[in-house]
């Protein structure tokens, strides 16, 4: 759904009670009758409230002051009491909204009563102020003091027997909601009880009281008027789109965007052509965002006149059928917004209507008018750009069809208020130089309306430009130049002429032997000057040098850079090959071994130079060795070559880091990067490296310590090589591979040496104890006190191949320790905190050779 702006009139439904209660008012008067020479009245106030207004905000009583036309005092008429209040909202609300707001205000009335008043030709004025008129409006300023508003109404004087009139009323109020993305209406029309003619405009509010005294008991005539925020004013309270209509009151147009927005209209009272009196109603609108289920929406008018084919847009909701009556019998249904093309046959002006869901209870339209009158073209030309004088505005606008009815001028002076004219050819002077764009509206009397736009650049100078300061040789001449895209002449100088020819002209040559400066004065065609200097350096020689003879490192790019006392032509030149290397002071070269090369600066026949030699030298050709391996824990020798001073790093595993050669221990695989500097004349540091690969400790292992049944045979386990040494030889079926049997029958320990494919040796025993089985041997007492020896309690299984559970239990039955793995044990702790000594019990069950279960129970003492 397309969102759209809506008026509400005055205030919303569901606002928190605030002191910003007054969103309107208006005051009228009634002829009752005469007593004796006096005229009596009474006055009503209508004070129109937010709906969410308390009991306590709403005046029970008013105080309205009278004064005389002149502005005297006349009386004070006191707690005039609140006759009625009544609420409005919105009753009909169009079903189409989808999410229509809640619209509703309050009026209070206050009635005077019988006011008698003695007739005089000035009249008089009631009025009444009150503070906290609503806040946070759009188009005005406002304090956080919650400006007040001042509500009035004038009653004629007896000059021309009008004193026994009544004063029109605003009597349509409702609460409505408009959506603004098509044109609105409301009716803000007045009643007369007199049948005057009623003529309608917008107008000023007033300010009124303020917090400090909110209900003044003597309120004061109205003066001070608001301030409308731009773009808003009193003629424009909506916006320029919004128009009051002068003969039915009825306001109508697009609405603004969402805010709240004071609006005040005065009512003027005629009887017989006769002005009687003015009446002002004071309103408060509210501007806010609705959904309407369909939109129809385009441009209302095409007005440019620019040919027979029109481009017509549509900016109605999406997604629905789109009915086109193009004016001229031709008609385009359409599912597309896409903008499209529709070319008329002859000249007219043509009324088109979009319809949107044009079956649908919620359909939508839109009309505009088409001018087919071609071709408008609004042009102008500008003489005459200089703030000395005015600038001449030529209007060179057509039109093929009918008379150019209307120009406005709009000269872009942000400066001055009122730079337009309506002439069609006029003048505008400019007081500073800047760009300016200038706007030419037309309008001819078939309706067509254009602008045309163009900028310029007004100027206190002439702009141009001329030759920039220079160098000239002696023995040359010089072609001096300038340049205006303003047409005008030219002057050089000064006076007394000084060897030059053409001086009248744009480009002179000039042959000055000395240093000299010419000046040049461009004048427009309208008399409006601007002098320049070219100022020129006479040069009878040049100079130039570059940098010393030097040895360099064979190979390396050098910088050329070369020093003059001009901006010159530059040019080196290698001399060997007498290649141009280059054009600017400073180069990069590669010399070869020994190379020349001189740099030569030029100004017109005058010239100067200077050389450079280098002598090259090989840089140190360093060598560290090749790549190696070795065993953890091995030392190696690195030997470097090539130069004379070295360096190794990282030097944290070497003995001497500043020789060439140095022994090495790494601990893991290192590349080392050896620094070599030579005396020879490159002093270009080089490196080499060489990397040192470092097998890992050989992880050899033979299994671990372990009980074996007496008489059993015993299958070791070796791991972490590629071959196997077992000894002693004694028992196995073969010392020389990684899993030999043992049919040994007595405790022994087997050595076990790992050799690496690259031949790196690891080493490790195997204890192997023999004891009478398959049994669970459990000691009986242990010493857990740190000094190494029967620190941990735990089973001794002999021809278990499985180790269930082994647990250990405090006197209360609470388990302190347990575990499955074989030959772990407890170590006096619970939890990570030393138990006492004493008395625990164990249950430990495993799986013997043969498949039989076995569980062993008993207690052990834990000694501190």
């Amino acid at each position: 759904m397309r969102k759209i702006l809506i008026i509400t009139l005055l205030g919303l439904v569901s606002m928190a009670a605030r002191a910003d209660h007054i969103i309107g008012g208006e005051m009228y008067y009634t002829f009752l009758r005469k007593n004796g020479a006096n005229n009596v009245y009474s006055i009503t106030l209508k004070l129109f409230l937010r709906c969410d207004a308390t009991s306590a905000q709403i005046d029970q009583a008013v105080n309205i002051t009278v004064y005389d036309g002149s502005g005297r005092f006349y009386m004070d008429l006191k707690d005039n009491g609140l006759a009625d209040i009544q609420n409005y909202a919105v009753n009909e609300v169009d079903p189409c909204i989808i999410n229509p707001p809640s619209v509703c205000y309050k009026i209070g009335y206050y009635n005077t009563g019988a006011v008698e008043l003695p007739p005089n030709a000035s009249g008089y004025v009631a009025t009444f102020e009150r503070c906290c008129r609503r806040i946070g409006l759009a188009n005005i300023y406002s304090d956080n003091n919650n400006i007040g508003g001042t509500y009035s109404c004038d009653i004629p004087g007896n000059h021309n027997g009008f004193d026994t009139n009544s004063s029109p009323s605003f009597s349509k109020e409702k609460g409505v909601i408009v959506c603004a993305d098509n044109r609105f209406t409301y009716d803000y029309a007045a009643e007369d009880p007199n049948g005057d003619s009623l003529v309608y405009s917008f107008s000023t509010a007033y300010t009124g009281a303020d917090r400090d005294d909110p209900k003044p008991d003597r309120s004061n005539t109205p003066g001070e008027t608001v301030t409308y925020k731009p773009p808003f004013s009193a003629d424009q309270p909506l916006g320029d789109k919004a128009t009051i209509d002068p003969k039915t009151g009825i306001i109508s147009g697009i609405a603004p965007k969402s805010g709240l927005y004071i609006v005040t209209v005065t009512v003027k009272e005629y009887r017989n052509s006769i002005l009687i009196g003015e009446h002002r109603k004071e309103f408060q609108f509210t501007v806010t965002s609705c959904v309407r289920q369909v939109v129809a929406a385009m441009p209302d008018k095409y007005s440019d006149c620019d040919g027979y084919t029109i481009t017509f847009i549509n900016n109605s909701t999406p997604n629905k059928e789109y009915v086109w009556d193009f004016g001229d019998g031709n008609t385009l249904t359409t599912t597309s917004r896409d903008p499209f093309q529709h070319t008329y046959a002859t000249q007219n002006t043509y009324n088109v209507k979009l319809s949107v869901d044009k079956n649908s209870s919620c359909g939508d339209s839109a009309f505009a008018k088409v001018l087919v009158y071609p071709v408008l073209k609004p042009s102008f030309d500008a003489n005459g750009l200089c703030i000395t004088k005015p600038t001449q505005f030529i209007n060179t606008s057509t039109n093929d069809v009918g008379n150019f009815e209307y120009y406005k001028w709009d000269f872009g002076d942000g400066t001055i208020l009122n730079d337009t004219a309506n002439a069609r050819t006029t003048n505008w002077q400019y007081t500073r130089p800047g760009d300016y764009i200038v706007s030419l509206y037309t309008r001819t009397d078939r309706g067509c309306e254009k602008t045309f736009k163009d900028t310029l650049s007004i100027y206190d100078k002439p702009p141009f430009s001329t030759t920039s300061d220079t160098l000239l040789c002696i023995n040359d001449g010089l072609v001096l130049r300038a340049e205006s895209p303003m047409a005008g002449s030219y002057r050089w100088g000064p006076l007394p002429l000084y060897n030059i020819t053409g001086e009248t002209t744009p480009n002179p040559f000039v042959t000055p032997k000395v240093d000299y400066t010419y000046n040049v004065t461009f004048t427009d065609l309208t008399g409006c000057t601007n002098t320049k200097q070219v100022k020129i350096d006479v040069r009878d020689k040049l100079l130039v040098r570059t940098g010393a003879d030097s040895v360099i490192c064979t190979g390396d790019p050098v910088n050329l850079h070369a020093v003059a006392d001009g901006a010159y032509q530059f040019t080196w030149t290698n001399l060997a090959t007498r290649a141009i290397e280059g054009r600017t002071p400073d180069i990069t070269v590669t010399p070869a071994r020994s190379s020349s090369y001189e740099i030569r600066v030029d100004l017109g026949t005058c010239f100067a130079a200077d050389s450079i030699n280098f002598r090259g030298v090989d840089p140190p050709a360093a060598f560290a060795g090749l790549d190696t391996t070795i065993c953890y824990g091995e030392k190696l020798w690195l030997e470097a070559s090539g130069g004379a001073y070295y360096l190794w790093t990282p030097p944290a595993t070497l003995t001497s880091p500043r020789l060439p050669v140095t022994l090495a221990w790494p601990k893991n695989t290192t590349t080392y990067v050896v620094t070599v500097t030579d005396t020879l004349g490159c002093p270009k540091p080089v490196q080499a490296s060489r990397t040192v690969t470092v097998i890992p400790p050989v992880p050899a292992f033979a299994g671990n310590d372990t009980i074996v049944t007496k008489g059993q045979l015993f299958r070791l386990h070796g791991s972490g090589g590629y071959s196997y040494t077992w000894s002693p030889a004694e028992g196995l079926s073969n010392p020389n591979v990684f899993d030999p049997v043992t049919n040994i029958n007595r405790d022994i320990i087997y050595h076990l040496v790992v050799r690496t494919i690259e031949g790196c040796v690891g080493e490790d025993d195997i204890k192997i104890r023999y004891m009478t089985g398959p049994e669970i041997y459990v000691p009986t007492a242990f010493t857990p006190n740190g000094d190494g020896m029967n620190d941990v309690f735990r089973p001794l299984p002999v021809g278990i191949t499985k180790l269930e559970f082994f647990r250990v239990y405090n006197r209360w039955g609470e388990e302190v320790y347990s575990t499955n793995e074989y030959l772990k044990g407890w170590d006096g702790t619970r939890r990570g905190q030393r138990i006492d000594s004493g008395t625990y019990v164990w249950i430990v069950r495993g799986v013997n050779e043969a498949g039989i279960t076995m569980e062993r129970r008993g207690t052990v003492v834990l000694i501190r």
